[in-house]
């Protein structure tokens, strides 16, 4: 009798549970585009979906978090197709069978234009090296990029702290949409300058950089005021801080490392996310006030560093990738979130050597038409916030960026043009 009282009531909790979740699945609810998902509601809305996604499955444990202690609110819109330019679907096509991957080093060759390796899976053992090769070489740029930046340094606890405005002007040697695929001899990836020009006090600081394509480190001259003469930078200066921020040199635009410096990448699998794909412009005005000049970015609640809902976020399929951190490096892995149809990271989580979360970043973009019409993803929006330096970093695009320029030529780009703009 005892024994069917249990097998009774072990029945009864199941159907009792399957119940339970089919009227909570009946009462599921599609969200709408403008609808906002934060702290209040996340528990009463994580089953719900928005375009047939669960929102909680589009939601990380480490995003969850930022909702629900940190302040994140993210406000939704219908996702939209972004556009892949014909020339990089070409070039694809012409020139990804050329290049390979060394299974013990993780270094390419054969590299010369479009994505290295457009068929990646979670089963392939190298998948995570071969996503982030896509990234490293074809991140959707266009042929180069420039302009001025408006740099945000926030105290989480009370606000921001100090502004800056940076210059940078990137070169691609390699990877080319337009023209000839590779500039020069091959043996160089980027070409990248980046400079302050304000506030005075620290205007002409910058650094130029060379990539290039083999597992050397990249060369790194610094500006250094105090004795008007340019410095090359030690080989480590890639794990450094970038402008003083929370932000390090490799997570420049989410990614910035060569993917064979890290011992381990891993595939581990597709997955759906809310990212910002489509960003709203202008993210710097003119105004009076903090509100109106950065009218993306709400600098009125903690941790004040969050977009305001101007920013909306949509749907992306994207590869989540583990990738492990060499033993010197601050953080040990990152976990990067990268679309599946372009190499463009959304969103990084960072872990510290104790393997605790401790920082989120986040890249926001929009589709932008470059000065030869072809449709590049500049990043435009970023966020770093450290969650145990309690410190957030902001990056904002201004006006006068473009994709592709035309008249910008690889002398742009040298360590005499940094000298000269500190000058």
């Amino acid at each position: 009798m005892r024994k069917l009282f249990v097998r009774l009531s072990a029945a009864l909790i199941a159907s009792a549970s399957a119940m339970a979740m089919a009227m909570h699945a009946a009462n599921a609810a599609e969200l709408k585009p403008g609808d906002v998902i934060n702290a209040a509601n996340f528990d009463q809305i994580k089953d719900d979906t928005f375009e047939g996604h669960k929102i909680g499955d589009m939601i990380t444990d480490n995003v969850e978090l930022m909702i629900k202690k940190f302040n994140l609110s993210i406000a939704l819109r219908h996702s939209e197709a972004i556009p892949v330019p014909q020339e990089d679907i070409d070039n694809t096509k012409k020139y990804s069978g050329d290049v390979k991957i060394d299974p013990v080093t993780h270094e390419v060759t054969g590299y010369k234009a479009g994505t290295p390796f457009p068929d990646l899976s979670p089963d392939d053992s190298l998948g995570g090296f071969k996503a982030l090769w896509n990234e490293y070489y074809q991140n959707t740029y266009g042929n180069t990029f420039d302009g001025h930046y408006t740099f945000l340094f926030i105290d989480s606890n009370r606000g921001l702290d100090r502004t800056q405005r940076w210059y940078t002007l990137s070169y691609k040697m390699k990877g080319r949409q337009t023209g000839d695929p590779v500039v020069g001899d091959g043996s160089l990836v980027k070409k990248q300058l980046l400079f302050a020009v304000e506030p005075y006090d620290i205007k002409g600081i910058g650094i130029f950089t060379v990539r290039y394509d083999n597992p050397q480190l990249e060369d790194n001259w610094a500006y250094v005021k105090s004795v008007r003469r340019t410095r090359q930078l030690s080989g480590s200066s890639w794990m450094d801080n970038l402008a003083g921020s929370v932000q390090l040199n490799d997570e420049y635009d989410a990614f910035a490392g060569r993917p064979s410096w890290y011992p381990a990448a891993k595939l581990v699998k597709k997955r759906w996310i809310l990212a910002v794909a489509h960003l709203p412009l202008p993210l710097v005005t003119d105004g009076s006030d903090n509100a109106t000049k950065y009218p993306t970015v709400d600098l009125k609640d903690k941790p004040y560093a969050w977009p305001t809902h101007k920013v909306e976020w949509e749907p992306r399929e994207v590869y989540e990738i583990e990738l492990t951190m060499p033993k010197e490096h601050p953080y040990s892995k990152r976990i990067l979130f990268m679309d599946v149809n372009f190499p463009r990271i959304y969103q990084v989580e960072h872990f510290d050597k104790s393997g605790d979360f401790a920082k989120m970043s986040f890249v926001f973009t929009a589709p932008q038409k470059g000065g030869d019409g072809i449709i590049g993803m500049a990043p435009l929006q970023g966020i770093a916030f450290d969650i145990k330096r309690e410190a957030a970093w902001v990056y904002l695009a201004e006006p006068d960026g473009m994709i592709d320029r035309p008249g910008i030529t690889s002398d742009d780009v040298t360590l005499g043009q940094l000298e000269a703009a500190a000058q």
